[in-house]
């Protein structure tokens, strides 16, 4: 296994756990606040990962690099006050999470070859189109969860 495939496992763990305690929240407190109180906390985290010298590696920062980063941030802002909505309104977490991250990889890999010169490959193809299917599926279950305006 590499070392990104590592890093990878490690964040969909966490990725999964953020789901669950999103669904557990939601409901619980306003989606823009929550969305607040989800970014801050994790702007805090970052920080003090920062502080602590976890920096990922010695790259040089650049203006664009700082552009693109503030850009996804607002990205993630809108998409965290979102989904704080889906799930407010009855959505389930695995159709959620996997429309959420499956539709964001799903676009973002069919951008990449344009945007990066990535290759589209028939074994990525086939990825997107499995991917696609899945949202599908996931997406056209009923919710056993009540819907809440």
């Amino acid at each position: 296994m590499q070392a990104w495939q590592l890093a990878a496992l490690g964040a969909a763990g966490f990725i999964a756990a953020h789901y669950l305690l999103l669904r557990a929240a939601s409901g619980k407190i306003g989606d823009s606040l929550g969305a607040l109180v989800l970014e801050a906390t994790a702007a805090a985290g970052i920080a003090l990962a920062y502080l602590l010298g976890i920096r990922g590696g010695n790259v040089e920062t650049s203006r664009a690099g700082v552009a693109f980063a503030v850009l996804s941030g607002l990205c993630i802002s809108v998409g965290s006050i979102l989904i704080f909505q889906a799930l407010r309104r009855g959505g389930p977490v695995a159709s959620t999470g996997t429309i959420v991250l499956g539709g964001g990889v799903a676009l973002s890999s069919l951008a990449a070859p344009w945007l990066f010169r990535e290759p589209m490959t028939a074994r990525r193809a086939v990825g997107v189109a499995l991917g696609i299917t899945a949202m599908i599926l996931l997406a056209t279950e009923r919710s056993t969860t009540p819907e809440v305006p």
